[in-house]
């Protein structure tokens, strides 16, 4: 629960077009994203070695529909 909530904390910017969400986060050194349908987490996932940007770009492409999960 501990790193869940580190993981809430570490929110950075929030992607929203609908129903689908994304917020960019970062936690231990390494960015990534939590994806939402209905305010609902559906998956986390974390982009080791990659940037900020990088999450962000993920973030937007699936609030846009192109990143599918």
């Amino acid at each position: 629960m501990e790193q869940l909530q580190k993981m809430k904390d570490n929110s950075y910017s929030t992607y929203i077009d609908g129903n689908l969400r994304a917020d960019t986060i970062k936690l231990d050194g390494h960015w990534g994203c939590r994806f939402y349908v209905n305010e609902e987490v559906v998956m986390t996932e974390f982009y080791k070695g990659h940037s900020e940007s990088y999450a962000e770009c993920a973030a937007e492409n699936y609030v846009l529909g192109i990143k599918k999960i």
